[in-house]
């Protein structure tokens, strides 16, 4: 008798003790299920213009649409590239001002932005370059591509040296070559060669006259 009232307190004791684990499991927080993520889109970036001769400074415009921040966080973004001479700030524009009508305008308002002017680096090679912008406040991040094409090489313009006769040429013979004027000889000129012997034939003359004299 006194081992049938074991075995049966032995028995409720198992049996409250499976109660007390069934209760405390349902009793328990269920599994918290994982909820899909969700994959951000890259913002748009727009480069005014996309396309740049190389050899020379370069000014382009960058634009981005970066998501609006919430909060008191500043509205701007970030733009590097290897082609530019250093990173550029993208701020928000000035807010447009709305031409004074008599009917009112309902169009909506555009897209957030920012922009900002960069320049692209003299020595920056012909190429594809990789524009990245970086939204400051919500991180998001759009790329857009710049090419830089080489500078067209000079072409030299031959020019053309014209030779100017000084003098007629030489006729053949001793005549002279088509009925034009005669050399003169040892290039002294006609004239001075007249007044020379004309002055050497008065001298003759005059040394003449006084010895006809004298005699």
């Amino acid at each position: 008798m006194h081992r049938v009232g074991q075995v049966a307190v032995a028995g409720a004791f198992l049996l409250t003790g499976g109660v007390a684990c069934t209760a405390e499991a349902q009793s328990g927080a269920p599994t918290p299920t994982p909820s899909p993520s969700v994959s951000r889109q890259d913002i748009r970036v727009q480069l005014i213009p996309d396309r740049v001769q190389g050899g020379a400074t370069r000014s382009i415009r960058v634009r981005a649409y970066c998501p609006l921040p919430q909060g008191g966080t500043a509205y701007r973004a970030t733009a590097r590239s290897d082609a530019f001479t250093g990173l550029v700030t993208l701020t928000q524009p000035p807010p447009a001002s709305p031409a004074a009508t008599s009917t009112p305008v309902t169009a909506a308002a555009p897209p957030p932005e920012v922009h900002g002017f960069a320049l692209v680096d003299e020595d920056a090679n012909p190429g594809r370059y990789q524009v990245e912008v970086k939204c400051e406040a919500t991180n998001d991040i759009g790329k857009a591509t710049l090419t830089v094409v080489a500078r067209p090489k000079a072409t030299a313009t031959p020019t053309r040296n014209r030779v100017v006769p000084t003098r007629a040429p030489r006729a053949g013979g001793g005549g002279t070559a088509a009925g034009g004027p005669a050399e003169e000889p040892s290039g002294i000129p006609g004239g001075v060669v007249a007044a020379a012997l004309a002055a050497a034939l008065a001298g003759g003359v005059a040394v003449a006259r006084r010895r006809s004299k004298t005699g």
